[in-house]
């Protein structure tokens, strides 16, 4: 019997065809047969996708073209990935992790390389991956044909270069992506690209200028200003205001120049009003000062609007307060609620008897991580035993034991200065440290490293960090009042432990550093930053040194305070007292001075071994014979 639907119109007649595709089975069938197009559709898109090894953002990235595909592009966020807008495509870092997962969600990955891809994938442990994809070998332009992946190609002329307000020692300016241009740009020494700013960074030495000038294909488009702090680009005004809602703050409006936006955001106390568009800075005459310092060197202007004994000293904010509770927040933004009694308790203790936010985040941070181990119990019912458990799981896990040090020492303050258990019974063990004596250059070797530098101001750097033995915060705290000329000594303030000390200043660099003093015009800093009345980083301080042992062609592995070792060491050698070296260092302790015996050529030295006295130099006994 045949299957027939009948329906009734509605003149009466009767529908005797049977309409498969209005039954429920049609449309079942239907939605099945779309899930397969839209299935195989997305087939075919993954066929489409292909990686390149591009160079963006400093570094060697994967990148990811495909046709636009908006589940692609769901896929790729998944996996962390990020899109380039000058690149016009996406990319993940170049890692054998993110190949294996781009393969494992795009089977038919194409992968498009000069060299063959197992290389990097199979398992050879090497930082300098093969590389998996070449710039010139992929044509996305004739192939894929979507906008939004497409690189745009301009030639050298039509780059549109823009020179922006200088930042500190770096000369700033924008252009037209260019791929080859920008990979040109991204491989010379002293240019990297800003994300903030979407602009190019070029610092300012003749070298650099006449590289980058090169690669542009122009003449004399950077100026000649490598050693004006601040150079500016134009001219603007700055308007400071009285601030209507607390007359303990100022209102700072800047001009659209982003090298003054940078300056004012360096600002300790310095934070940005979105309703009224300008900087608030606390109104008192010390950060005028600042603020007319900042920018007296360039063509900036500044135009005070605020009424007479508006300033006021009692407004500015004490630095220290404002470090140690930017500190103590961030620490206990890190426990949970139910933990923050016990850590406010360790908090305020440290800071009742005075310690820095350095030792503050050392102790606390030891802390935390034992609450986090013992998943924030109270540490009053920990017992002894499970403490050492802890201990013991740090050490198994490869911690240093500098670090294990550490650790106990947060813990056992704790228990000892917080819950006031000063006889508690327990004493934590502490892991053995290794005895590992310093690095020591040698007189010829440090003369070596002083002869390859030729900036001044980095070869004082190094001149007076070994000729003083001074640390390298304590170099870049250098103020020029601390430098007594008359009396040949340096006042060293505010050091480690909060101990001041007096320095012996060498001869030999007297007249360089006053001759320097002449060229650079610092005010308060004798090792001025990027910044007018900023200090140098310790950061570029040890590139210094990095760039210097490189130059010499040493091979032992130096810093700065390998500088300071050797000068404790040449005293030494020299017949120097050892107490003397240990006010010269700042120790507390004399034990920590005499590490330095065991490096000094005594008369240790000159004792022979028994295989040199068998051995003649004069070959009468030879070892073949």
């Amino acid at each position: 019997m045949a299957l027939q639907l009948k329906n009734t119109r509605s003149d009466g007649g009767v529908i005797s065809r049977w309409r498969w595709w209005e039954s429920g089975f049609g449309i079942i069938i239907f939605l099945y047969i779309c899930i397969i197009i839209s299935h195989l559709n997305f087939v075919f898109a993954m066929k489409s996708v292909r990686i390149e090894k591009i160079f963006h953002h400093g570094a060697y990235r994967i990148g990811v073209f495909f046709d636009k595909d908006f589940e692609i592009i769901a896929i790729l966020k998944r996996l962390g990935a990020t899109y380039s807008g000058s690149r016009r495509c996406w990319y993940l870092d170049y890692s054998k992790a993110s190949y294996h997962l781009l393969r494992s969600h795009f089977p038919d990955l194409v992968v498009v390389t000069e060299s063959s891809i197992p290389n990097m994938v199979t398992g050879v442990d090497n930082r300098d991956l093969s590389p998996i994809a070449s710039s010139s070998a992929l044509q996305l332009g004739s192939s894929l044909n979507n906008p939004e992946h497409k690189p745009t190609v301009i030639t050298s002329d039509k780059l549109k270069l823009q020179l922006l307000p200088s930042i500190g020692k770096y000369w700033v300016f924008k252009m037209h992506f260019h791929h080859e241009i920008s990979k040109q740009l991204l491989k010379t020494k002293g240019v990297y690209w800003n994300g903030n700013y979407k602009s190019y960074m070029v610092f300012r030495n003749e070298v650099v200028k006449h590289e980058v000038e090169k690669v542009l294909g122009v003449s004399e488009f950077f100026g000649t200003d490598y050693f004006v702090k601040d150079s500016f680009v134009g001219k603007g005004n700055i308007r400071v205001l009285p601030h209507l809602e607390d007359v303990t703050w100022m209102e700072v409006h800047v001009p659209k120049m982003v090298a003054v936006h940078e300056k004012l955001k360096r600002f300790s106390m310095a934070r940005y009003s979105k309703i009224k568009r300008c900087y608030l800075l606390p109104a008192a005459p010390v950060v005028m000062d600042s603020l007319h310092l900042q920018f007296e060197s360039s063509s900036i202007t500044i135009t005070s609007l605020l009424p007479k004994n508006y300033l006021d000293k009692r407004n500015l904010p004490n630095k220290k307060q404002l470090d140690l509770s930017k500190t103590k927040k961030s620490l206990l933004d890190l426990v949970p609620e139910q933990a923050q009694s016990y850590l406010s308790k360790m908090i305020d203790t440290l800071l009742a008897l005075n310690y820095s936010s350095s030792t503050l985040r050392t102790y606390c941070g030891a802390f935390i991580q034992f609450l986090r181990y013992f998943e924030f119990r109270n540490p009053e019912e920990i017992t002894r035993e499970e403490i050492i458990r802890f201990l013991g799981s740090l050490m198994e896990r490869g911690l240093s034991a500098t670090s294990g040090h550490s650790m106990v020492n947060g813990v056992q303050f704790y228990y000892q200065q917080v819950l006031g258990k000063v006889d508690y019974s327990f004493v934590l063990p502490r892991p053995k440290k290794e005895k590992k004596l310093p690095v020591v250059l040698t007189m010829e070797e440090c003369l070596q490293i002083f002869k390859v530098v030729d900036n001044p101001k980095h070869k004082l750097l190094l001149l007076i960090g070994y000729g003083a033995g001074l640390r390298v915060s304590e170099i870049v705290s250098l103020k020029w009042s601390d430098i007594l000329f008359e009396e040949h000594k340096i006042h060293v303030k505010n050091a480690k432990g909060k101990k001041d000390r007096m320095v012996m200043l060498p001869y030999s660099i007297v007249t360089s550093l006053q001759l320097y003093r002449e060229l650079y015009k610092g005010k308060h800093y004798v090792f001025e930053g990027q910044f007018a009345g900023e200090p140098y980083s310790t950061g570029s301080v040890q590139q210094v040194m990095r760039n210097a042992i490189k130059l010499s062609g040493l091979e032992k592995k130096a810093t700065v305070h390998t500088l300071r070792h050797s000068f404790a060491t040449h005293l030494l050698e020299n017949g120097t007292d050892i107490r003397y070296i240990q006010q010269f260092l700042g120790h507390s302790s004399i034990k920590t001075t005499t590490v330095y015996t065991h490096l000094t050529k005594t008369a240790v030295d000159r004792i022979q071994s028994p295989l040199d006295r068998m051995v003649d130099i004069k070959g009468k006994k030879k070892l073949d014979e």
